[in-house]
């Protein structure tokens, strides 16, 4: 049985609850709640009410029943209006970057097995080509199949991986190309967080195994994480992959805030990190010379 005191005095008949104005005894429908609790609006300072038994006393629910039904829908209605709110073009764009991943999983499995048992028939080829070379036959063709049907799809979301990096990261898509730029938003939770970050931070994203083992005194500070895969880094002396790094880094910080706020190319970043690395690599032969 529910006691009375639900309302603690006269200030309280200003106050609304999620499923109704106090004052003006109106009961809200389910999409007025909703919008209530989405505003995150609080009426008052004061503790609050017990709002389960105010409900029923004000005669917006007929019983703990109703009550609890009427706030099943809503609480539903709120948890379906917030996940449309999440669904934007970088969480797309972070979910593909995943679905490739898993592709990427699968097919490397599924050629695995392919290649161990084409063995048992002396084939030499593997791969996609020997995929295609099984569709029509028995057993391993069930597999082949699915495999070059899964190839396909990793093709086909590539290239709209690349078309949606360049649209909503036109500048880190120029400097790491399009699918590494967007590796580099997944991986920092999305181009938001991506242009709060650092450069030292960016630097190292990708490498936060090696960053910890650093920081508990069992290795090296690590030099990049997955910018790693950048030819700027890659083609450069081990000498030099640090300062390289660094340079990147502090352009990616710099590209992925003009991404974020603007969205506009600008081909000045790209030609600035291009004079630094030759600068760099120029400083190093000079000094080389001089130490003959």
């Amino acid at each position: 049985m529910i006691g009375k005191p639900a309302l603690r005095g006269e200030e309280d008949l200003t106050m609304e609850i999620w499923c109704g104005n106090i004052s003006e005894r109106r009961a809200y429908n389910k999409e007025e709640s909703l919008e209530r609790l989405l505003s995150h609006e609080r009426a008052s300072s004061e503790p609050q009410i017990d709002i389960r038994a105010a409900a029923i006393e004000l005669g917006f629910a007929s019983d703990e029943i109703d009550y609890n039904h009427r706030l099943r829908d809503v609480a539903i209605a709120l948890v379906k209006r917030q996940l449309e709110g999440m669904c934007t073009p970088h969480s797309d764009l972070l979910q593909m970057v995943e679905s490739l991943d898993d592709l990427n999983v699968a097919i490397n499995l599924l050629e695995e097995r392919l290649y161990e048992w084409s063995l048992f028939y002396g084939m030499r080829c593997r791969g996609e080509e020997l995929a295609r070379s099984l569709p029509g036959r028995e057993g391993m063709g069930l597999v082949a199949r699915p495999l070059l049907e899964l190839i396909r799809a990793r093709e086909d979301l590539e290239e709209l991986l690349e078309t949606r990096a360049k649209e909503l990261a036109p500048n880190l898509s120029a400097i790491l190309g399009p699918v590494l730029a967007a590796r580099l938003i997944s991986r920092a939770g999305g181009l938001d967080r991506l242009a709060r970050l650092p450069a030292s931070t960016i630097q190292v994203i990708g490498a936060e195994r090696a960053l910890f083992r650093h920081l508990r005194g069992r290795a090296p500070s690590p030099k990049h994480g997955i910018i790693f895969r950048h030819p700027l880094i890659q083609s450069s002396p081990k000498r030099l992959r640090g300062r390289i790094a660094r340079t990147l880094a502090a352009k990616l910080a710099i590209a992925a805030r003009i991404d974020f706020h603007s969205g506009t190319l600008d081909p000045r970043i790209a030609e600035a990190l291009n004079a630094r690395v030759s600068q760099i690599r120029d400083r190093a032969v000079q000094g080389r010379r001089e130490d003959k």
